[in-house]
């Protein structure tokens, strides 16, 4: 209880340096949902008075056709988004099998885009992945290991040639305050495809390589896309990786992850 007051103490009354801003992030992170590949339903996941309307929308249209699931062994699913010709972006902890402590197999991983019900715009088998240098599913709630909660999928098939793929936001982009669009396939209505998007960029952390937004999520959207429409353009903001015990949506930045996609 002393801990807590001190922390509020704290948020309360000093404009926060990013190092500090990111040891008030990992006290928020202690109650994180950041088990994108949990099987329970939402009613066990939701906190109470949580609110799960979401818009439902046209998996067949772009840029929703350019998301999909990311299908792990039957053993759950998170959200991906499709950011080249062959590539995926998604969590790096949503490939990680905690029952096994190893790392999914690429071949039993697959990326279904535009999923609704029964129909769906593609699939393809992941063929390998790539995680971010300096994840570790052990660490995955320390302050230094959150902005690399992420991993690149590369498909079997070139999907984003016939469904297109999302651009990348320019670093001036991410700010407080910017509108943004949080889509996924949650756990409240996992088949169907579902956005936000009366919602905005919260607070910066870590020299805006982690960000929290207004938006509301549940477990099944880690790895979805948060994303930005600006002059009819739609551009990726970052990617979904858990909340904060004030039920904030937590974003992986993309300024963490350009570096490592490549141009095709």
């Amino acid at each position: 209880m002393k801990h807590r007051l001190f922390i509020n103490a704290l948020q309360g009354y000093f404009r926060l340096s990013t190092g500090l801003s990111l040891w008030i992030l990992f006290s928020a992170l202690a109650h994180a949902d950041s088990s994108g590949k949990e099987t329970s339903s939402w009613q066990q996941v939701a906190p109470p008075g949580y609110p799960l309307e979401r818009k439902r929308v046209a998996s067949n249209q772009y840029p929703w056709r350019t998301i999909g699931r990311v299908n792990l062994a039957g053993r759950g699913h998170c959200s991906g988004i499709l950011v080249g010709t062959h590539q995926v972006l998604t969590s790096a902890h949503c490939l990680w099998n905690q029952r096994s402590n190893q790392w999914f197999p690429a071949q039993y991983i697959t990326f279904v885009a535009g999923e609704e019900q029964e129909a769906y715009q593609a699939y393809s088998n992941a063929t390998s992945f790539h995680i971010a240098e300096d994840f570790s599913p052990d660490t995955s709630n320390q302050p230094d290991t959150i902005r690399h909660d992420w991993a690149v999928l590369t498909l079997e098939h070139p999907l984003g040639k016939t469904l297109g793929y999302i651009k990348l936001a320019a670093a001036t982009q991410i700010s407080v305050g910017q509108r943004i669009f949080q889509a996924g396939y949650r756990a409240d209505r996992a088949n169907v495809l579902t956005v936000e998007s009366n919602c905005h960029i919260a607070r910066l952390y870590d020299d805006s390589s982690v960000f929290s937004t207004s938006c509301k999520t549940l477990s099944g959207d880690s790895g979805g896309p948060v994303l930005i429409k600006q002059n009819q353009q739609w551009q990726l903001a970052g990617i979904h990786r858990g909340r904060t015990d004030k039920n904030q949506s937590l974003v992986v930045s993309i300024n963490n992850v350009r570096s490592s996609l490549s141009s095709d």
